[in-house]
């Protein structure tokens, strides 16, 4: 199996859950739906209903349950996404072209909150994005 397809549908999967509870929300489903419904049409009803689905089941959970949540969604749509892209290897290269034009958009960001502690001499590196740490 190609490593790529596989990194690909991880990082579709983790961006639908994320795109999950940003403004970018309909927009991010809406070309979801529109690729499936150029490489497998028959099922594009399904993927529309089931997206929904999952956000309501996503903004729904109890704060205690919400990582699992979150978990289990990604690698369920991590699945979807995988199964498409090994039927059509050119759905593959389209949604890598989305999810560069989408995940570039600043309304699909979601808001981040850090908790951190350390003890001791220990140290805590956070970051929204890229980190860059030189120690001597």
């Amino acid at each position: 199996m190609d490593p790529t397809l596989i990194a690909l549908a991880s990082a579709g999967g983790t961006a639908v859950v994320s795109a999950m509870a940003t403004d970018g929300w309909n927009t991010f489903r809406s070309s979801i739906v529109t690729l499936w419904r150029q490489f497998r049409p028959d099922s594009a009803s399904e993927v529309d209903r089931d997206l929904e689905t999952s956000r309501s089941a996503l903004l729904a959970a109890p704060d205690r349950e919400a990582e699992q949540l979150r978990q289990a969604l990604q690698s369920a749509w991590q699945g979807r996404m995988l199964t498409l892209f090994l039927e059509d290897r050119s759905a593959a290269v389209e949604f890598e072209a989305l999810l560069s034009r989408l995940t570039g958009a600043a309304s699909l960001k979601p808001n981040l909150t850090f908790h951190a502690e350390a003890r001791d001499h220990g140290r805590v590196y956070q970051a929204g994005g890229n980190q860059f740490i030189n120690e001597r």
